[in-house]
């Protein structure tokens, strides 16, 4: 927490109102807040501290889960961590704490400093409160309890104080933030304003309304109260209204589509031959491996980039895969493995055939796309899962060979230049939101309702809608492997199994990482505090969990 901002300037532009600024020159605290666009260039320095979410926060959030791996030596991808070697933990913990800082001073300043217009002060102070209870929301489900205020950070005893904060259940964290939007933020964004609205109708796509409610029904959806979840949810889908291909394409899911209709959050990337603005790297991690020469895994896509950087890929492990044919011990028609890393899997009969390659040395064949099949199927295999390059039927060197499938184009950058990531990531969107609506029902014990929304994602993709369920614990399981098939790679899977207390089980099962399997212990499921961190605060912080295993 000694990152905070410094108290006498704020990074600003006080010209400009677009988010795609540059924030250029220094303004006093004195001077920042004189008119609508100074204030709301504070704000937009807000925004600026997801910078944490690259590479190796993907490597936390999905390679180290029951559908994806990485075989990278990197402390995220094996779990190497521990408070002394925290990963990416830092620099969530880092940038978070910065961005609430200036959230606060944002909201101190607008409100009771400034000489806005109420309904300006009121605008801009609940766009901040949303962007401040985001990251406080990957903060609790990076960490679990965290250190908890809500004042700026206006001299050092105030700093020197809060550095000795201790933790504060992240319960209570989720139970606060609720509150505050609710009262302080839902009120503000107002039909007559414009504000009542997707952020792909607000000109530049700001935070707002549809962000406040989706982190309220996230809140309360960890802390199960599920009437406080469905209350910001329905809200939402009276907004949205119904998700279906007609008003959200399956095709706009990708993260090079950007600003779309379904989008409720997008970290807005950017890169250019003159300058990067916003550029992340998550995006090459979910390429295939590079052979180069625009050649990735045996295929030739100059589309994804001519001058690329050599990273470990993405991999999804078997269980959310397709298995691979094998030939029947008389050698007759193959069949499906009996291991079950092949047989038990989340996306089913992917359109795969046989060819005439056969392995000798392992007893299996070879495979191939047969994209006649795709329609046949789950279409969200072809965008989630990197097979090959679908429209000429080419299918990847290691899929072919081994069905060691790569993340797919929903989260491929094309024209990628070393590692440089210009696409926008959609955190937040309306399928998790209805399926979260989904969950709700079911969790109140009204199964009838929960499988109409979760039909909603599942019809979309072109498959049969569910009529019946095998009761409770079937609808889980379904759910939880629709939540796989729609947002996998999306960076929610590891809060998702850890809010459901199954992340040790289902990751240390399903994992095709040894690496990681080695190294997982069940405190893994929440970040260390920094050591660094704990010693600022005199040690009030501490991570017992790790000095238990």
């Amino acid at each position: 927490m000694k990152k905070f901002i410094t108290i006498s300037i704020i990074a600003l532009s006080a010209l400009s109102c677009s988010l795609d600024e540059k924030m250029d020159g220094y303004a006093t605290r004195e001077n920042a807040y004189g008119t609508f666009s100074q204030a709301q260039a504070v704000v937009n320095n807000c925004y600026r501290y997801t910078s944490f979410i690259t590479t190796n926060f993907g490597l936390m959030a999905e390679a180290c889960t029951d559908i994806w791996f990485c075989n990278t030596s990197t402390v995220d991808a094996s779990l190497k961590i521990s408070p002394s070697q925290p990963g990416v933990g830092s620099a969530v913990w880092n940038n978070c704490y910065s961005a609430i800082a200036c959230c606060n001073e944002a909201i101190e300043c607008i409100v009771n400093r400034s000489g806005l217009a109420e309904a300006e002060k009121a605008q801009l102070q609940a766009e901040a409160r949303a962007l401040r209870a985001l990251y406080y929301y990957f903060l609790t489900n990076t960490f679990d309890g965290v250190p908890f205020y809500l004042e700026m950070v206006e001299d050092r005893d105030t700093q020197d104080r809060i550095q000795k904060l201790p933790r504060t259940p992240a319960n209570e964290i989720r139970k606060a933030l609720y509150e505050d939007l609710r009262t302080n933020a839902l009120p503000v964004f107002t039909k007559e304003s414009g504000l009542r609205a997707r952020p792909s109708e607000i000109k530049g796509n700001r935070a707002g309304y549809a962000l406040s409610l989706m982190l309220m029904a996230k809140f309360a959806m960890w802390y199960g109260n599920w009437n406080e979840a469905l209350e910001p949810l329905l809200e939402l889908e009276e907004l949205y209204g119904t998700l279906d291909e007609s008003s959200y394409p399956l095709e706009d899911t990708k993260w090079s589509v950007k600003n779309t209709a379904e989008s409720i959050f997008e970290i807005q990337h950017a890169w250019s031959t003159t300058g990067v603005q916003y550029s992340s790297s998550y995006g090459r991690l979910t390429l295939p491996s590079y052979d180069g020469d625009s050649w990735f895994n045996g295929v030739y896509m100059p589309e994804l980039g001519t001058s690329l950087a050599s990273w470990a890929a993405l991999r999804a492990n078997y269980h959310y895969a397709a298995c691979r044919p094998a030939q029947q011990s008389d050698g007759s028609v193959p069949r499906l493995s009996s291991d079950p890393q092949f047989s038990e899997t989340i996306f089913a009969g992917l359109p795969m055939s046989l060819t005439n390659d056969y392995l000798s040395g392992d007893g299996r064949y070879a495979v191939a796309i047969d994209p006649d099949k795709f329609p046949l199927c789950d279409r969200r295999a072809s965008f989630v899962l990197g097979l090959g390059k679908n429209s000429t039927a080419e299918t990847f060197s290691s899929v072919r060979r081994g069905m060691n499938t790569f993340a797919g184009p929903k989260l491929w950058c094309y024209g990628m230049v070393s590692s440089y990531d210009s696409n926008n990531y959609k955190i937040l969107r309306y399928a998790d939101a209805v399926l979260m609506i989904a969950e709700c029902y079911a969790m109140k014990g009204d199964l009838s309702r929960a499988v109409k929304y979760l039909n909603c994602t599942r019809v979309r993709a072109g498959l049969e809608p569910l009529q019946t369920t095998s009761g409770m614990p079937g609808f889980l399981q379904e759910l939880r492997d629709e939540r796989a098939r729609e947002l996998g790679g999306e960076l929610h899977r590891k809060y998702d199994l850890v809010r459901w207390g199954i992340w040790y089980e289902e990751t240390y099962k399903w994992s095709n990482s040894s690496a990681l399997k080695s190294n997982m212990r069940p405190c893994h499921q929440y970040y260390p505090i920094p050591d660094t961190e704990c010693a600022l605060s005199g040690y009030i912080l501490t991570n017992d969990a790790y000095s238990e295993n």
